[in-house]
């Protein structure tokens, strides 16, 4: 009679060779399988182990771009109960524009901000750019940004001179105007798809304006770049430039393949096409602070067709920095993140940014980090810049520039000690930075496998590091993948908060979530 193991010995294997030797075989094999199990049952849950069990209960969100994220809106009490001084911060709405390389994104912002139409050259884009190379080649490779004013009934605020400098055509427009629209023109070349990350999860817009080239068409970088406006859950508004020089087959294939796109699953909006003269253009703008439809303009910046009407839509948009949950109210801590920083001659060190929470005033003394040992020192801020013109404080919700100095009088600021990922912090928060850190991310796209110590760029609002995985509740990852995974910073430690929206890329993988919790330093395991 045969042994309950011979029997489930498969019949190949029975008749391929000795019996012994196989029963032999296939026990060793089932006693390796019972020690590995034995070894995993053993081995101590790590920290994404941890995290999953911690949300084991919660279901996991379906396909859609975004519902990744989960937004945390202010209460519409509070909201209510701040003064009109308070909301300061709405009355300046950001958008963000992006789309691929040579669709027209610098031309567009150019021919809105000053009201001069292009002369098919790229005139108008040279008032927009920040460099002299980028002038040359006709490429965004930083982060520029213009501006429109408009007044309490809506009409744009026009500046005085087209050629006119910043710092004097921004004073007229911000003292002429109510409301103002700050456009924040990002990369769209492959090359500078960081700089373009940077000023999506850094600068927080409350906008995306996508802008697609009629005859060139909907292309691999403008796919891209709304995959991830729609999944940082940003509202998109789309503008097909250069009808006038796209042929007629060419235009209407574009139109249908954007309306395609937006239509699907994974971006779920309501695509609406802008007639000229539309009388919805209201309605349309109040269902753009959800996000659920994306209006298509189409726009000739030599002709000026469609430009009056996307004049008249940016008048109409309202501020979302209560919607999203990125702002907290003036009446809470300072926190501002930093986004550039300057020595300037006779003045020191100057850092703009965005002041997400708290109100800042001229000689409020600040926590300037964390430096690369993880420290916080103490600056007071002797100057405040809101749109190039001299304010005396700011409130959550702006974007200014600060000039600060040490509180020591034997410490000197250098650029040197500045990075990316610092903040100006009030002292009231106890700040601490940290090496480690468990996140929810999703994979949004990756062409193999992820496991145990991959490392990956994390941009989390103006951090930008490499970090590697420390653990993971699933061995590997791979494309639509939703799991908790441990990070590690690979250079410094960093100020992160629970909740912070962070992405995950490094070469074309892409990954995008939450921080559920921080590892603290007490807790933190050297390195």
């Amino acid at each position: 009679m045969e042994s309950k193991e011979t029997d489930r010995i498969p019949d190949q294997a029975k008749t391929s060779g000795p019996v012994e030797d196989t029963e032999r075989k296939f026990r060793k094999a089932k006693q390796e399988e019972e020690e590995e199990k034995k070894v995993e049952a053993d081995t101590p849950l790590n920290l994404a182990d941890l995290e999953a069990l911690k949300h084991k209960d919660e279901k996991k969100k379906g396909q859609k771009l975004s519902s990744i994220l989960r937004d945390d809106e202010i209460s519409e009490e509070l909201i209510n109960s701040l003064s009109e001084d308070d909301k300061r911060g709405e009355n300046d709405v950001r958008v963000a524009i992006i789309g691929n390389v040579d669709s027209g994104k610098s031309t567009l912002v150019g021919v809105l901000s000053k009201g001069e139409l292009d002369d098919g050259r790229g005139a108008a884009r040279q008032n927009v750019f920040n460099f002299t190379h980028e002038a040359e080649n006709g490429r965004t490779s930083s982060i520029g940004q213009e501006i429109m004013g408009f007044t309490e009934e809506g009409k744009w605020v026009e500046p005085e001179r087209v050629k006119a400098t910043k710092n004097q055509s921004w004073s007229f427009v911000t003292s002429n105007s109510k409301k103002l629209v700050t456009f924040i023109d990002l990369c769209g070349h492959e090359k500078y798809l960081k700089t373009t990350l940077f000023g999506l999860v850094g600068l927080l817009p409350d906008y995306c304006l996508i802008v697609v080239g009629a005859n060139m068409g909907v292309k691999r970088m403008t796919r891209e770049h709304l995959v991830i406006a729609l999944a940082l859950n940003i509202p998109i508004i789309v503008a097909i430039t250069k009808v006038d020089i796209a042929p007629e087959e060419v235009y209407e294939k574009t139109k249908k393949k954007l309306s395609g796109i937006l239509q699907t699953k994974s971006a779920s909006k309501t695509p609406i096409f802008i007639e000229k003269d539309d009388p919805d253009l209201d309605n349309i703008a109040e269902q753009m602070y959800d996000g659920n439809v994306a209006p298509i303009f189409s726009i000739s910046n030599v002709t000026g067709e469609g430009v009056s009407e996307m004049k008249s839509f940016m008048s109409m948009l309202k501020s979302r920095i209560y919607k999203t949950g990125k702002f907290r109210p003036p009446s809470e801590p300072v926190e501002f993140l930093i986004d550039g920083f300057y020595m300037v001659t006779g003045v020191g060190g100057v850092i703009a940014g965005t002041l997400t929470s708290g109100t800042v005033n001229l000689g409020d003394t600040l926590l300037l980090g964390p430096d690369n040992t993880g420290k916080f020192k103490e600056v007071i801020v002797k100057g405040i810049h809101y749109k190039r013109t001299p304010v005396e404080e700011c409130v959550s919700g702006q974007v200014c520039c600060f000039n600060i100095k040490p509180v020591g009088k034997k410490e000197q600021m250098k650029r040197s000690i500045f990075k990316k990922g610092m903040i100006l912090i009030g002292k009231d928060a106890e700040p601490e930075s940290v090496w480690e850190f468990v996140a929810e991310i999703t994979i949004l796209h990756n062409p193999t496998t992820i496991k145990n110590n991959y490392q990956a760029v994390i941009h989390c609002g103006v951090i930008r590091q490499a970090a590697k995985i420390v653990s993971m509740s699933k061995p590997h990852l791979m494309m639509g993948d939703k799991e908790f995974v441990h990070f590690r910073f690979m250079y410094r430690p960093e100020f992160l908060k629970e909740g912070a929206v962070l992405m995950m890329r490094e070469g074309n993988t892409k990954g995008l979530g939450t921080i559920c919790s921080i590892v603290r330093p007490s807790a933190d395991k050297k390195k």
